[in-house]
């Protein structure tokens, strides 16, 4: 079982009073979180989205943000399935990071976290 193929990883760059970090994963046939979700019709799990493709890369390159606070505005509009090469964009302004997971330019999952 794997991890998400991380595929390319941008620098942060600064955007309008914050910062913008990107990378571009892909979801390999054996992810691991994959296992028993679901059996002939496998999605990524949204815990599986959160952790790894938005927490961990967050905590990474901003280890200055602290403990996570509050998850707000989360929405899953469209599946992730095993193939799916997906554009993660996380933007910093303060203690606040907003994610967007977007496949094929199609906005899949979004969400703003709050730290401090």
């Amino acid at each position: 079982m794997r991890d998400f193929e991380i595929l390319r990883e941008d620098p942060p760059v600064a955007v309008d009073g914050g910062e913008r970090y990107g990378l571009t994963v892909r979801v390999p046939a054996d992810l691991r979180y994959l296992e028993g979700h679901f059996e002939g019709n496998p999605i990524v799990p949204g815990v599986a989205q959160l952790l790894p493709l938005v927490l961990e890369p967050a905590s990474r390159v901003w280890p200055d943000l602290g403990a996570l606070r509050t998850l707000r505005r989360l929405k899953f509009k469209a599946a992730l399935r095993p193939g799916d090469t997906l554009e993660v964009q996380l933007t910093r302004q303060a203690e606040k990071v907003r994610f967007e997971l977007r496949r094929d330019g199609e906005l899949c999952t979004r969400g703003a976290l709050t730290f401090g």
